[in-house]
Parts: C-alpha cells; structure tokens; sequence
C-alpha cells in the first residue's frame, strides 16, 4: 500500500459509497457532525475536511479503506480516501 505523509491540516477527500437503499440524509447528518463538509456523487457522498478531522471520524489515517464507523453500517457499502495529488516538477 502506498503511504502519503499527511499532516493534520492537509485537505482529505473521501468517496463514501452508499449500500442499495442507504440513506444519503443520515450518512451526511453523521459526516457533518463530524466536521466534514460533504457533496453529492451519483454513487454516494463526497466528504472533504482536514486529515485530522478525516482521522477523528474514521479513527484511521486518511488513506486508502476506512473502516465503516458501527452507525453507518446499514447504509455505507465503502469509504475510501482520494489519493492526493502528486506535483511534479518539470525540467
């Protein structure tokens, strides 16, 4: 597995894929409370926040799967993180 070095305030996305018949309304009720903002996708949610925020609600590294939090079980198939963006340098 690939590891980024990811400091607390670095900007995470994470693709939340919601299971047949999951409700979108609570998984973004439980996403915002948990100080992520969150955006609509056609196979679930979109959830951005700072690495730390992505860790405290996850209770994992921002990177790769996360585990499903208990609550969200019933409706959340996957979450996995959006690999960062690699700048290279031209020359």
């Amino acid at each position: 597995m690939h590891r980024w070095m990811t400091s607390d305030g670095q900007h995470r996305e994470v693709v939340v894929q919601l299971r047949p018949g999951g409700d979108p309304g609570r998984v973004t009720g439980w996403l915002r409370r948990h100080n992520l903002e969150v955006l609509p996708l056609v196979v679930g949610l979109l959830a951005t926040g700072d690495a730390a925020a992505v860790r405290a609600a996850f209770g994992a590294e921002p990177e790769g799967e996360l585990p499903v939090p208990e609550e969200l079980r019933a409706d959340v198939e996957l979450i996995s993180v959006v690999p960062p963006k690699q700048l290279h340098a031209s020359g």
